[in-house]
């Protein structure tokens, strides 16, 4: 019975590594990558509450919760991908023998059970002030964070160090030379990984630690679970051994082996499979055979205080200086290098959407997104950025916004999102080669894609110096990737000029501010191979009526499903 359950997790796990692997410029179809994301309950709350905006793509997440009036918490053992994670973690970090449940069950820890519906309220209360806090406590965005920006870039890098070794062979096989696998690099992976291995490493208090006592998810399908329709129940054979209370993963059933928190129970038919007596079975059980039920104790103080220190989270944050959201000041406070990616809805709505699951960092065509720390406030911890001296953005790639679970990053087609300006670039004179040292470079104006920047003579000097055309300029961030200047480059781009829209087009907007904005095919430039093909683009002749056209279909906005 228990290979059953580990078949499907098997099956529901590998499910989830394939989408994650598959989201990846460039993007083919209409692929379900935020499948997972999206039935998460907790990421659906937090941002139905804290966006109020209802999202149709949030209803299978309905489900899930209202799943535990037929399974129980099924979902956590069957689907949910940070349980089998923690199953796969904790079995590397500790011996079988050091995770088995205490033989009292469910009443040793009976003091810390109801801490998960306490986080719960905390999450709920922030929410209700306007802010989400998914991205801290959601399981599924913390486990696609984890083996997306951790994992996966950990992966790449080994397999091509594992090239390396063999270089002596490419004597006998050259084309093996030519392999190439790209590395990935992302800010905050230290401490994503540290934090998946310590709430896996605390199998050794409880075997799935974060399910029974700090899941928030759980938490809430757990509510519609007081007495599922599908249910274990023990007959009158049972002897008492204790073997189903020593080896519960989720510690659910109670000394007596009668009584079973049906809020706890996973379904995963592992008591079933080792009684000896064969006294356990799940179906639909009838009054007659109903057991007695357990339930949380929950004290009405410790819910008004957590709810109040959600909404104390709340407060704090909109009320911290450096928050860029800050309503009725006179002008936002916004670090000049914080570049949001390309459709991205407006700071205040974006930072509600937004659950750090990093899908959109992970698809990034060039690596250019990252997690920032505490650049956006408190509030912004771990939302992504360009990074343009790092990589800058693919003009020929949208899947930001393609991958996005919540429509924080709009899904747009190309065409609207080369009109998406994320900012301007600007020439740092004193660092400039030409400026500065009156020598002769070219390289920023040669590898800009919209012919923004161009060089023009300044008495006193033999060279031609830059200069940046801000109605041309779109923010992608190529002439700063590719400066030739040590260290700080002497063209950076900033956030002066960005615009963000949640509904409008951005190809009607750019004609209103009067941005040109006309990419130029540099298909064969070698500083910026395949990043600049793009149809219907002006060819440098003077034609432009190949120029994209305003896209007349009804574009998205934020919310997917609109």
């Amino acid at each position: 019975m228990k290979h059953f359950q580990r078949f499907i997790q098997l099956l529901s796990f590998a499910t989830f590594s394939f989408l994650l692997l598959w989201a990846a410029y460039p993007e083919t179809g209409h692929a379900p990558f935020s499948a997972f994301l999206q039935v998460d309950p907790i990421i659906a709350l937090t941002t139905l509450i804290a966006s109020r905006e209802f999202q149709i793509g949030f209803l299978l997440a309905a489900a899930v919760v209202l799943s535990g009036l037929l399974v129980g918490r099924a979902f956590c053992g069957y689907v949910c991908p940070m349980g089998a994670t923690i199953d796969l973690m904790q079995r590397v970090i500790y011996p079988k023998r050091k995770i088995k449940s205490s033989p009292k069950g469910y009443d040793v820890n009976q003091r810390i059970r109801p801490f998960k519906y306490y986080v719960l309220i905390v999450v709920v209360g922030a929410a209700l002030g306007g802010i989400s806090l998914a991205f801290l406590v959601s399981p599924i965005s913390l486990v696609t964070r984890f083996w997306g920006l951790v994992v996966y870039p950990a992966a790449l890098w080994i397999a091509d160090s594992g090239l390396d070794l063999l270089a002596p062979i490419f004597r006998y096989f050259p084309d093996l030379a030519y392999i190439q696998i790209p590395r990935r690099v992302f800010a905050t992976n230290f401490f994503v990984a540290g934090f998946v291995v310590f709430i896996s490493a605390l199998a050794i208090k409880a075997p799935r630690f974060w399910c029974s006592y700090i899941c928030p998810a759980g938490a809430l399908v757990a509510i519609f679970s007081k007495k599922p329709l599908i249910r274990r129940n023990v007959d009158s054979s049972c002897n008492q051994c204790g073997k189903c209370v020593r080896n519960c993963p989720m510690a659910a059933i109670r000394e007596d082996p009668h009584s079973t928190a049906y809020r706890e129970c996973l379904l995963c038919l592992h008591c079933k499979e080792i009684c000896p007596q064969n006294a356990i079975s799940f179906y639909k059980a009838n009054n007659a055979t109903g057991v007695a039920q357990v339930k949380p104790d929950l004290t009405r103080r410790a819910m008004v205080l957590s709810a109040v220190s959600g909404l104390g989270v709340a407060s704090l944050v909109r009320t911290g200086w450096n928050e860029p959201r800050l309503l009725g000041q006179e002008r936002a406070v916004v670090p000049a290098d914080l570049i949001r990616p390309p459709g991205a809805m407006p700071e205040p709505d974006f930072l509600k959407l937004c659950v750090r699951c990093g899908l959109c960092m992970k698809a990034c065509a060039t690596n250019t997104l990252q997690p920032i720390w505490f650049k956006a406030g408190v509030e912004g911890l771990f939302s992504p950025s360009l990074t343009p001296r790092l990589a800058a953005c693919a003009v020929n790639c949208a899947i930001c916004g393609s991958v996005c679970p919540t429509g924080a990053i709009r899904k747009l087609p190309v065409e609207e999102k080369i009109q998406a300006k994320i900012g301007t670039a600007w020439i740092d004179r004193q660092n400039c080669l030409v400026w500065n040292r009156d020598k002769k470079c070219l390289v920023c104006g040669e590898v800009c894609p919209y012919r923004a920047i161009s060089f023009q003579p300044v008495e006193g000097r033999k060279n031609g110096v830059p200069v940046v055309h801000a109605n041309r300029c779109c923010g992608c961030g190529w002439c700063e990737n590719k400066c030739p200047v040590e260290g700080a480059a002497a063209i950076k781009v900033t956030v002066v000029g960005e615009v963000r829209l949640a509904t409008e087009s951005y190809i009607a907007k750019a004609k209103e501010y009067g941005l040109e904005f006309k990419v130029v095919d540099r298909k064969f430039d070698k500083l910026a191979p395949d990043t600049f093909e793009s149809s219907g683009i002006d060819d440098g002749s003077g034609n432009q009526d190949n120029v994209q056209a305003p896209v007349k279909e009804k574009l998205p906005s934020g919310i997917l499903d609109e």
